[in-house]
């Protein structure tokens, strides 16, 4: 007697910071009604490939708890991760997931390539907290897809001092990111603001409006390709480019 009150969809999150707070506030504001996160936090605390093996070690102790809550769908939510450990791990990674869970895995960084290009970003701009280094790897995810990342506007800074900082403050940072991205290259097809932990797609909306040019950020990317994959993806005449588009 309850069918209209239970999830549509349940998916399946490997958060990678100790604490989940903007990551499950952009997600019920922005998905479907219907969809429910199932998060569990691996914990990552300093942007290293070594913190990166410590936090995925118990992966398949991750995979046996979201399966026990009936996911339909597994994804390794957050960018960095990925990047650090480089495009080959990644894809041995997203692959021992679908093979042992028997379902459909993907990862952020995924969803982000793949929504660029399928709006048809083809020399992007990236903004962000991570290295010089993290953005390097990054590029060799964007150019699978037949993307060039044509400049970068960042400000790295540690996990452990980027959580400390206000919501508010976090916005405004994100957005002079992106600015300064969008002046300093005016070549570019669109803007990746990327990183989770701070709230993004108000400013990729902010973004938009100002330059005219498609602005994606992480959560805005997800619903796009995980909603496809569900084969539920219905575009949406809001939120900015990467929801308009079919």
């Amino acid at each position: 007697m309850f069918e209209d009150a239970l999830p549509k969809h349940k998916i399946g999150c490997l958060a990678p910071l100790g604490v989940i707070d903007n990551g499950a506030f952009e997600f019920y504001r922005l998905w479907p009604q219907g969809c429910m996160a199932v998060m569990i936090s691996v914990g990552l605390t300093e942007f290293s490939s070594m913190d990166v093996e410590r936090a995925f070690a118990p992966l398949d102790g991750y995979l046996d708890q979201l399966m026990e809550r009936g996911v339909e769908l597994i994804i390794q939510n957050g960018v960095p991760l990925p990047i650090l450990i480089g495009l080959e791990a990644h894809d041995r990674m997203i692959a021992h997931m679908r093979d042992y869970t028997g379902l459909p895995a993907t990862s952020t960084v995924n969803a982000v390539v793949k929504s660029a290009r399928e709006i048809g970003i083809r020399r992007i701009v990236v903004g962000n907290k991570w290295s010089d280094s993290m953005n390097n790897s990054l590029a060799t995810f964007f150019a699978r897809e037949g993307i060039e990342v044509c400049g970068i506007a960042n400000q790295s800074i540690a996990p452990k001092d980027f959580m400390k900082i206000k919501d508010a403050a976090h916005m405004e940072l994100a957005y002079e990111l992106g600015r300064r991205g969008f002046q300093d290259h005016p070549e570019a097809d669109g803007l990746y603001l990327g990183g989770g932990s701070w709230l993004c797609e108000p400013v990729a909306k902010r973004l938009e409006d100002e330059f005219g040019k498609p602005v994606i950020c992480n959560e805005t990317a997800r619903v796009r390709h995980v909603m496809q994959m569900l084969k539920d993806w219905t575009p949406r005449p809001y939120h900015g480019r990467i929801f308009s588009t079919p």
